[in-house]
């Protein structure tokens, strides 16, 4: 089933300004600060300087000075896992909800079907796609450059083309491997842009989530790639904006907790960014729900508790607050 992006658009706006989106960018906002401000302690910390007590030697770091760099670094990736692992039930349920439709309250079939389960899954798709990526730039990138050395190498030892063709293709190469990976990465990003959707709404394996993205996303490529690339730019701009990206670094971390305006504006870019985040959740998510051909109104799909217990379409659930009559849970 296609869908139309003003569709996607305009119903992720509507979500987005939703008691249910202010709920999720609350809570957005919630986890990005206190990660921001592990981060920040983590960069900035220092041991104490003795005053009256004897302080022995701690693993080899003088007194008063900095905590080394890998130690730094170990505790910034600590954050990074912790906050992972925060905000990724926070994602499930917000796909969820958003995928329902639903604008008032949070359906209980969201909060606990199956959500420890599909936390753990959420977060071992992440792993997978982290590392498709990174060897995807790593394949786009380094082949066409291998290639261009090989033939400067060949121009220069062999004598049977000039030496200048070889830099050439070396040139040309660095420029296409460059867009080669830009678009590879586009195109990998479409095509598992649904992996969370599939494990949330479905309650599908890492292996079967991968796979169902995929086929989700063909035959919509140009649409989603459209608008992916419309929501990266959006989102990158205000993050770089509205939050300090560069509190891994000590010294800008130094400089950013002493300084009390930069204190202060702190939490209204987090939840600047908190909203474009949950916006684009929206919006993504209204998407799959027309391609897939999910219903926008009524309860959740019947596949999310598929071999443990009823389904919103065997019990009859509705999410919709006027529908207020009893419903028997099937056996």
């Amino acid at each position: 089933m296609d869908f139309g992006l003003r569709t996607a658009v305009t119903d992720g706006l509507g979500l987005a300004f939703s008691r249910n989106g202010a709920v999720f960018a609350g809570l957005n906002a919630a986890a990005q600060l206190v990660s921001l401000l592990l981060v920040a302690v983590a960069t900035t910390q220092q041991l104490p300087v003795a005053t009256g007590a004897t302080l022995g030697p701690v693993a080899g770091v003088p007194i008063g000075e900095s905590i080394p760099t890998a130690l730094t670094a170990l505790t910034v990736g600590l954050t990074t896992v912790f906050s992972a692992i925060v905000t990724t039930p926070i994602t499930i349920i917000t796909i969820r909800t958003f995928v329902d439709g639903a604008t008032d309250t949070i359906p209980a079939v969201h909060l606990f079907g199956h959500l420890g389960r599909a936390t753990v899954r959420g977060l071992g798709a992440s792993l997978v796609i982290g590392v498709l990526v990174i060897g995807g730039f790593l394949l786009s990138f380094l082949v066409p450059v291998g290639i261009g050395i090989g033939v400067h190498l060949v121009a220069g030892q062999v004598g049977l083309l000039p030496e200048w063709l070889g830099i050439i293709a070396i040139v040309l190469l660095s420029i296409t491997s460059f867009v080669g990976m830009l678009v590879g990465a586009l195109l990998l990003y479409v095509h598992l842009m649904f992996v969370m959707h599939e494990i949330s709404v479905r309650n599908r394996s890492i292996v079967d989530s991968l796979r169902g993205s995929w086929d989700i996303a063909r035959g919509h490529r140009l649409k989603l790639g459209v608008l992916s690339v419309g929501l990266i730019l959006v989102q990158s701009t205000v993050s770089s904006v509205g939050t300090p990206n560069q509190l891994s670094d000590p010294s800008v971390a130094q400089s950013f907790s002493s300084s009390v305006p930069q204190l202060l504006l702190l939490p209204i870019g987090v939840v600047i960014t908190a909203f474009v985040t949950t916006l684009s959740a929206a919006i993504i998510a209204r998407a799959y729900a027309e391609i897939t051909a999910v219903d926008a109104v009524g309860g959740q799909r019947s596949d999310l508790n598929s071999g443990d217990g009823p389904s919103s379409s065997e019990t009859g659930a509705n999410t919709d607050e006027s529908h207020d009559a009893d419903v028997e849970p099937a056996a």
